[in-house]
């Protein structure tokens, strides 16, 4: 299952969840340590680990 992470503008605290696609599309977000709902998700990088070499 995918990490998403998210930024509270409510208490300026980011952090991570973890959900299934139809979670993360189904669901309104609120802030673990505030409770908010002025939730945004945060943009976040990535890399892939391939077993082609060049």
């Amino acid at each position: 299952m995918p990490i998403y992470d998210y930024f509270c503008n409510d208490c300026r605290k980011s952090f991570e969840l973890v959900l299934t696609l139809k979670e993360h599309d189904a669901e309104k977000i609120k802030c673990p340590k505030c409770g908010g709902k002025n939730v945004e998700q945060a943009a976040a990088s990535f890399f892939a680990v391939t077993s082609k070499k060049s």
